[in-house]
């Protein structure tokens, strides 16, 4: 089910007046038929299931799994609340385009959507295996890619089959799916072979396809150095099949039966970025290596060649591949450090998305990971990725054409003290767009504005145990001056709904990639304990919270959908720029950290050339400073972002005093902390988190705060002994608030 269209969130304080004008700006009409229009999005998600014979789930043929969500106008800021009530319209059911995952639209105005099969939410047969549940590939199959026409309302067609050289794929079916703007193609990555497809956006025609397993391993550049390389080729066998009728176990439930391509020939997230100033295009790929799926061949290979990585081939100019032109952009960061883990999945789940900046003169790249393919069952908690393990990363582009990575965004509450290190909120479900900013007063989205927000898919965005903000946390505590997770524990308990599905914030709005204090053995406390990001964040679950009549609906509220939400595309209209400003190169005589400390620990630890270190000088002064992080530095907060601690620096604010991260004129190279450190780096001037000799407690940014840090004020996440977690409770407070306004609301049409 989907929600109707209305825009009374319970999770979102508005004033009287307020609230009116966003329930009368609604029309109807918009519900099913305007099209896509601009700021908002399209989502794809599991479509759920119904009970089959014998009372056992099935998948539901009926249920919905994409459609339209208007995230326009939300007429109030991001301050980590559930919107309940977002509109949704134009879905598409399982029985028309079976379960998919990738999702892009085109440049056409309005633009039409396009949609690829995917197994990322399992593989189903019937109870006999003698065929495919009704629901998993609608009209197509494992290989296709279907359309959803602007011109049509959006009515879903096959568009296109890929196959390669006509054998047609067995069940692993297909990645992600990019549009290439220059050219008028699509870019298809296939899970089975390795392959990436070029499509004819006008008629869907095969364009042929490019093998990175034998083209991009055997002659490319490395990114970071300009160095020429080369890996043995893997290449694809024919041959290989689904073991639909053979495998050893149950097939449904065996990953390792369903012909995924070998790791490091694994192609997931897809894009396109046209470089203006180059003159030429490129298509970005996200490789997938890992030892999951029985591919014990992978313990074997390479240290660089163990981890995910984002490469890119040249595009010629008739939009066909460069093979002369293969570039390994980067090697993704590190994200577990216990064996086990590693032995399991690799050094990090794979990125299934990739998105560009397209409207700035900054050049930005998002990547998006996911927690890998399983499938537990159909009535399994978290059946088809493993949970909090994923994160989305930002990536600039530095002025020799290498991209740095810059930061990470927190999605969700779920912070990982259950799970162990890293303590971050790791809960990307692997889709990652751009989208337009907003209205600073009225809170809608400006056109004006594009790229200014990220949204991101997410699971255990909320849920009982690591709960939103209650509906009135945000405006007392932004009053008082304290986190909103303290006030909630002061006002009867937080918003304890299930929220799976996206996550919307200020595109500034991210974190230090990997943080010292993330790795300790035990969970953080204090300030790094604070949820930074879901706390300035806009939380939409993709499942109908309230009824036709404007009621909360508690099993909607309660049912855990993570690891069934899928991808994210966010319609823009822009001119792209023509120049770009570049990501300064680092200091003479530091190295790039994101090369050599973009691993493991920072120092002396196993594997420690792999991760994201602590003394990075871009997070040297941590932007948020050591008082109140979401008041006082609130990126969108309550005094002028320009003389904030905005990391662009500010027209009164000194640049040789600024919080800067990139540092500036009249700071000490001496006293940076910068992870590489240098001749002159001194123990007792370093950032370790037991302080320092010369460190003054008062002035420290240490987790457990300072001298003068109001307690009162504190970020403790803890809530309190009143704290309910009762799901009447919140639903009580919903209807409550609805009902007051229901008269407002008669007449509002069901988006179905």
């Amino acid at each position: 089910m989907r929600r109707p269209n209305r825009l009374l969130r319970v999770g979102l304080a508005l004033s009287p007046a307020a609230l009116l004008t966003a329930l009368f700006s609604v029309q109807p009409a918009w519900t099913q038929e305007e099209p896509l229009r601009p700021g908002e999005a399209y989502v794809t998600r599991f479509s759920g299931v119904v009970p089959g014979p014998g009372g056992a789930p099935v998948l539901n043929p009926t249920g919905t799994v994409g459609s339209i969500i208007d995230v326009r106008t939300p007429r109030a800021p991001p301050l980590g609340q559930h919107w309940i009530d977002e509109p949704q319209r134009k879905p598409v059911t399982a029985s028309q385009v079976g379960q998919v995952f990738g999702v892009a639209l085109d440049d056409a105005s309005p633009p039409n959507v396009y949609l690829t099969a995917t197994a990322a939410f399992g593989l189903h047969r019937t109870a006999n295996n003698q065929q495919w549940q009704p629901g998993m590939w609608g009209s197509g199959g494992p290989g296709t890619v279907y359309r959803l026409d602007a011109s049509t309302g959006y009515a879903p067609r096959v568009f296109a089959q890929v196959t390669l050289n006509g054998r047609q794929n067995t069940a692993a079916a297909l990645g992600n799916i990019a549009y290439d703007r220059a050219n008028k193609q699509l870019f298809v990555s296939d899970l089975e072979t390795g392959m990436i497809h070029r499509i004819r956006a006008a008629d869907g025609g095969d364009l042929g396809f490019f093998d990175h397993g034998t083209q991009g391993r055997i002659n490319f550049t490395k990114a970071d150095d300009g160095q020429k390389a080369n890996l043995p080729p893997i290449a694809f066998d024919p041959n290989s099949r689904a073991r639909i009728t053979d495998c050893p176990t149950r097939f449904d439930n065996s990953p390792q039966c369903w012909n995924l391509a070998t790791s490091g020939r694994r192609i997931w997230g897809l894009g396109v970025r046209r470089d203006a100033m180059r003159n030429e295009s490129r298509l970005y790929y996200a490789v997938w290596s890992s030892p999951a799926f029985g591919q014990t061949v992978w313990n074997r290979v390479a240290e660089d060649d163990k981890r995910n990585s984002v490469w890119s081939v040249r595009l010629g100019a008739d939009g066909n591949f460069d093979a002369s032109d293969v570039r390994r952009e980067f090697i993704l960061p590190d994200f577990f450090t216990k064996p086990q883990d590693i032995a399991r999945a690799g050094f990090s789940q794979p990125a299934s998305d990739i998105s560009f900046a397209e409207c700035g003169q900054r050049p930005v790249l998002l990547v998006a990971e996911r927690g890998g393919m399983r499938n537990l069952g159909l009535a399994a908690q978290n059946p088809f990725a493993t949970p909090h393990e994923a994160r989305p990363l930002r990536y600039e582009l530095d002025e020799k054409g290498a991209w740095r990575l810059v930061g990470r965004y927190d999605v969700g509450f779920w912070d990982r003290s259950r799970d162990g290190p890293p303590f971050i909120r790791a809960n990307c479900a692997g889709g990652i767009a751009f989208g337009l900013g907003y209205d600073g007063n009225q809170w809608v989205a400006d056109p004006g504005k594009p790229d200014q927000f990220v949204w991101i898919t997410g699971d255990s965005l909320c849920s009982r145990d690591y709960p939103c903000n209650s509906p009135e946390a945000p405006q007392s505590a932004q009053q008082q001056g304290t986190n909103p997770q303290q006030v909630a524990a002061q006002q009867g308990g937080p918003d304890d709904s299930e929220v799976h599905g996206a996550q919307g914030m200020a595109e500034t709005a991210f974190e230090e990639v990997a943080p010292e204090w993330a790795f300790a053995p035990t969970p953080p406390q204090g300030d790094n304990a604070n949820a930074n990001g879901p706390n300035q964040a806009y939380l939409i679950d993709t499942d109908i919270n309230v009824d036709g009549a404007g009621k909360a609906i508690p099993a909607e509220l309660a049912r855990n959908d993570a690891t069934k939400i899928g991808d994210i595309a966010i319609y823009q209209v822009c001119e792209a720029p023509t120049v770009y400003t570049f990501m300064p190169l680092p200091a003479q005589g530091e190295h790039r950290d994101d090369v050599s400390h973009a691993r493991h620990a920072s120092h002396a630890r196993q594997s420690s050339h792999y991760r994201w270190g602590s003394h990075d000088p871009y997070f040297s002064h941590n932007r948020w400073g050591s008082h109140n992080t979401y008041w006082s530095h609130h990126r969108q907060g309550s005094h002028n972002r320009e003389r904030s601690h905005w990391r662009e620096g500010s027209r009164g604010h000194s640049t040789e005093r600024s919080h800067w991260r990139q540092g500036s004129r009249g700071h000490s190279t001496e006293r940076s902390h910068a992870r590489s450190g240098s001749s002159q780096h001194q123990g007792d001037r370093s950032h370790a988190r037991s302080g320092s000799n010369q460190h003054s407690s008062d002035r420290s940014h240490a987790r457990s705060g300072s001298n003068q840090h109001n307690a009162n004020r504190s970020h403790a996440r803890q809530g309190s002994s009143g704290h309910q977690n009762k799901i009447q409770n919140r639903v009580q407070r919903s209807t409550t608030t609805i009902n007051k306004n229901q008269g407002s609301t008669q007449g509002k049409q069901r988006s179905r």
